[in-house]
């Protein structure tokens, strides 16, 4: 991605974290989970190929915002 910020090793957490304590509206939560999963994908293509601990971390991330928006999309708010 040419011209855009890397994003911060540790950041990507923080996107994931949000996500998850969201509980308010449904919209925002499944936003939040939305925005997640970019910097997620993002942070992994800034990171080196060999397998890591941060790579099996974000890995596992996506794996949960996945489930997460599906939920959100299958019951209208969780939480």
């Amino acid at each position: 991605m040419p011209g855009s910020a890397k994003i911060h090793p540790e950041r990507w957490s923080d996107f994931y974290s949000a996500a998850f304590r969201e509980s308010g509206d449904n919209t925002i939560r499944q936003l939040k989970a939305s925005v997640a999963i970019t910097v997620c994908i993002r942070r992994l293509l800034e990171i080196s190929q060999e397998a890591s601990s941060e790579r099996e971390q974000i890995s596992i991330a996506l794996d949960d915002l996945k489930i997460l928006g599906s939920l959100c999309r299958k019951y209208g708010r969780i939480g």
